[in-house]
């Protein structure tokens, strides 16, 4: 059998030569001739096409008419006659033109091929003049031209070869169509034929490619996929331009309609890039390839705005997370992102990119074993810190009640635990938990955290539970004093738990809880006298007899004094003045930094990311301190009083902020007198009166033993609660001409020292990241001091970007398949296990008391009553032109 090869090129690609084997029956009726491409027929000898392309039903047709002329004897053969000689001439002229077709496409081809090829050498020659030096140039571009016009003497020859085919007209308006012969360009033709033949190693390498070049000329890229239902894998994927298709008329036509409709931005463009996988190989290859866009290409200072060129990509994701986590927002980070890329254009992502991003990885955090989480965190703290505490408790399988304190806030509390601040702060969470933390006082005055709890209810059993878990972690160590709002409930448990532990209620929530039962100016201020004045008991046993006659006969007015005298001695200045509470009578400490919280902890807020944020303002509060500690360490104050030796004993043994209150009582002691001694006797017994106010008269007692001050008391008591010596214990010690400060007047909780003993641990756990962060950040941090030096000079710049390049590209071959990292909360890097603990169920807090409005805030809330939207159609308020029913109405009846 022989063989017949078809030249019919492919649509794409090189051209394909195929061979197929005689194998139908109607060839026993032919010979084949030498050529291949012709055959004789047996019966009549006529020469027949046997090309593939023509098949063989025209021989089938004439090996019947054969038959039916020898089966026929009354009709005469068409041997040599003219109708056969017509016949046969019309066969071979239609083979004959079908020939010529073909080879006009294979000539097609070549052409196509000897213009790219040109082009190519024409380049490859403009880049070696480039490269040369200029003595040479001239030289160069005589050979250049020489071989520019051997080129189109050949495309000459080969276009006139064309120009002699029967059907060169019909070819060269195709090759004008495909090659757009009237814009042509050179460049266009080489990224056409260069992007035609190439391979990818994955879909995503085809994707970045694509994507690259659509950012050059200006528009954004879509894909669509296809996969084998057998395998279930992709086959076949096509990235085309973002306006390709076009939106369906049934949105375009809703009468019912809401909201504007988008803007049209499809106009059925049909630039597409095909790519399909080759089983054999693993490669992908392109299967089909168009660029004739439709429409206006974008810009290059609006490229950056185009969908698929706005992309956070990992690294900047890290940057972004650490950035949050700082609580700088998101305006910075645009800001900074901008900076450091040199323009919004080369950073990468837009606003809009920003804000979606930061809130999915807010909503990320809200796992649905948010609770188990928290505690598989608090556990891993327990493992690298000894002595943290964790105490938690469960309601129907949920979280109810949580406690933690960490080592550095127990050792805190050991040294300050003397006063502590308990209150509540609400709207830290999703859950609506009510999260309590325990408060107190440092050596530089500034505030410091013992521990917190964070629970679902606020009522007495657990108030209890906190206190009593408290205690646990302090090691059973009761305050001298708390300070707490004006929670009932709260103050029932400091009793039961707090047993001899002085307890003081705000002062401020006394006055708000006043404004609200009493309206009269005049009562008020006599209830503000009895919470602030100083007085004995029996005096204030007498004055509020005086203050409740006057107080009006609500029933809510009564009930509020019952509840208010049965409490008295947690808030009156007569029964809470001698005791220790640092010269606080409020909890605005608290409130600090109850703002200071609500700053960084939001209301939507998942558990583990409150906590977290907590952990964070608590590592805050320690570096802060850190920060007073070295520099009342480094720097010593400038002497300014009349008592200097006073004054620099005070300087040696204080704190900073410490010390510039007990130098105002060393000034204060200027203006007093000590009158007489009144007895000789130990102790002794000053009096000291103030030069102007001669009636104020206070008594300091004093214990000498051996020369030395043993021990000083004044009748004013400032040295037993506030724990710093008063001005009437200056003045003594002035007209005793003492040269220091007692060692029994200095409290060590003020002083500089009153830490050294055991070295602080003030990281916590707030900066503790997961491995991928921790890993990123310390190559970061060297590679930023290596940058810092290469920058410095033009040089090294292009030394060091030229490594860089070259280090990345050999990163992405070996890591083309590798699955990129994902930026997690370290309670996440672990096992997840399944959830033991569910989270806990949302509830209702106390919250603040209702402010009574007054009459202008009466009258102010009217008028933006009056200001709501008014219809413009049917004159009504509370609705707008586009939601009016009876406009919507209107327009269905005239449809």
């Amino acid at each position: 059998m022989s063989t017949i090869e078809d030249h019919n090129p492919p649509s794409y690609g090189s051209i394909s030569k195929k061979r197929r084997r005689q194998t139908s029956e109607v060839w026993n009726h032919f010979d084949s001739l030498p050529d291949g491409k012709r055959a004789t027929c047996k019966y009549c000898s006529k020469s027949l096409c046997a090309t593939s392309k023509m098949g063989t039903s025209h021989l089938k047709r004439h090996i019947e008419t054969c038959k039916k002329l020898q089966g026929d004897t009354s009709q005469t053969p068409f041997i040599g006659s003219e109708k056969e000689k017509y016949e046969r001439e019309l066969e071979d002229a239609r083979v004959l033109l079908k020939m010529k077709t073909e080879q006009i496409a294979i000539l097609e081809k070549e052409l196509n091929k000897a213009k790219v090829n040109a082009v190519t050498r024409i380049r490859t020659v403009q880049e070696a003049e480039q490269q040369k030096p200029q003595m040479e140039q001239h030289q160069k571009e005589e050979e250049a031209n020489e071989q520019v016009e051997e080129v189109q003497e050949e495309l000459a020859a080969e276009s006139a070869a064309v120009d002699s085919m029967e059907t060169t007209d019909q070819i060269e308006a195709t090759v004008e169509g495909n090659l757009n012969d009237e814009y042509f360009d050179v460049a266009s033709l080489r990224e056409y034929d260069r992007i035609v033949n190439m391979t990818f190693a994955s879909e995503n390498e085809a994707f970045h490619f694509f994507n690259e070049y659509a950012k050059r000329e200006g528009f954004s890229v879509r894909s669509s996929t296809k996969k084998d239902r057998l395998q279930n894998t992709i086959k076949f994927r096509q990235f085309c331009c973002s306006r390709q298709g076009l939106r369906e008329k049934k949105y375009l036509e809703m009468p019912d309609r809401k909201r504007p409709a988008t803007p049209i931005s499809r106009c059925d463009c049909p630039v597409k890039l095909c790519i399909k996988l080759d089983p054999k190989t693993n490669r992908w290859w392109v299967q089909n390839f168009i660029n004739d866009h439709n429409h206006d290409l974008t810009a290059p200072d609006c490229t950056p705005f185009l969908r698929s060129h706005c992309s956070i990509n990992e690294s900047q994701k890290c940057e972004i997370s650490s950035m949050k986590a700082s609580g700088i927002r998101n305006c910075q980070i645009l800001e900074y992102a901008a900076l450091c890329s040199g323009g919004y254009e080369n950073r990468g992502y837009q606003e809009k990119n920003l804000y979606n991003y930061t809130l999915g990885h807010e909503q990320s955090t809200m796992l649905t074993d948010d609770a188990d989480s928290v505690l598989r965190y608090f556990k891993e703290r327990e493992e690298s810190d000894p002595d943290f505490f964790l105490k938690y408790d469960t309601k129907d399988g949920c979280l109810n009640r949580l406690f933690w304190a960490d080592g550095q806030s127990v050792v805190d509390y050991a040294y300050f635990g003397d006063l502590v601040i308990f209150y509540s702060t609400y709207k830290l969470n999703r859950y609506n938990m009510v999260v309590v933390p325990f408060l107190g006082c440092n050596h530089h005055r500034s505030t410091i955290i013992f521990a917190c709890g964070i629970v679902s209810c606020e009522d007495n059993e657990t108030y209890r539970w906190l206190l009593e878990a408290f205690l646990q972690a302090m090691y059973q160590k009761h305050p001298e004093s708390v300070l707490t709002d004006g929670d009932h409930d709260m103050g029932k448990a400091i009793k039961s738990v707090f047993k001899g532990t002085a307890h003081r209620i705000c002062s401020w929530h006394m006055d708000r809880n006043a404004q609200k039962y009493i309206h009269d100016p005049a009562v008020l201020q006599k209830f503000k006298e009895l919470l602030s004045g100083i007085c004995s008991r029996e005096e204030f046993e007498k004055k509020w007899i005086s203050f409740a006659q006057k107080v009006s006969q609500r029933v809510l007015s009564r009930q509020w004094l019952k509840r208010t005298y049965k409490c008295r001695e947690s808030w009156a200045a007569a029964f809470v003045n001698k005791k220790m509470f640092l010269g606080m009578s409020s909890t605005q400490r608290s409130e600090g930094l109850n703002a200071d919280l609500h700053s960084h902890i939001k209301s939507k807020m998942s558990l583990g990311m409150a906590v977290q944020k907590f952990e964070r303002r608590l590592t805050h509060k320690h570096t802060k301190e850190a920060e007073l500690d070295c520099k009342s360490f480094q720097k010593e104050p400038v002497l300014q009083t009349h008592c200097p030796d006073l004054e620099k004993s005070a300087a040696i043994n204080y704190t900073p902020r410490v010390f510039r209150i007990v130098r105002d009582e060393i000034k204060m002691a200027a203006g007093l007198v000590v009158n007489e001694t009144l007895s000789s006797s130990m102790p002794l017994r000053y009096i000291v009166v103030q030069i102007e106010k001669a009636e104020s008269q206070y008594i300091v007692h004093c214990s000498i033993v051996e020369d030395n001050v043993e021990k000083l008391a004044c009748s004013c008591a400032k040295l037993e609660t506030a724990k710093l010596p008063c001005r009437h214990i200056f003045a003594v010690l002035i007209h005793m001409k003492a040269t220091c400060i007692p060692r029994c007047c200095i409290r060590d909780r003020w002083t500089k020292y009153v830490k050294s003993g055991f070295p602080s641990d003030r990281k916590g756990g707030a900066f503790k990241v997961s491995s991928y962060l921790m890993r990123y950040h310390e190559l970061n941090k060297i590679a930023r001091l290596i940058h810092c030096e290469v920058a410095k000079s033009p040089e090294g710049y292009l030394r060091k970007m030229k490594s860089l390049k070259e280090e990345m590209q050999q990163y992405e071959d070996n890591h083309k398949h590798a699955e990129k990292c994902k930026v997690k909360q370290e309670y996440e890097d672990g096992e997840q296990a399944s959830p033991r603990i569910a989270n806990p169920k949302p509830v209702v807090t106390k919250g603040a008391p209702k402010k009574n409005k007054t009459t202008y805030e009466r009258i102010k809330s009217a008028i933006e009553s009056s200001r709501k939207n008014k219809c413009r159609h049917c004159g009504h308020r509370g609705h707008n032109r586009q939601t009016c029913k009876l406009l919507r109405q209107v327009s269905i009846l005239v449809c």
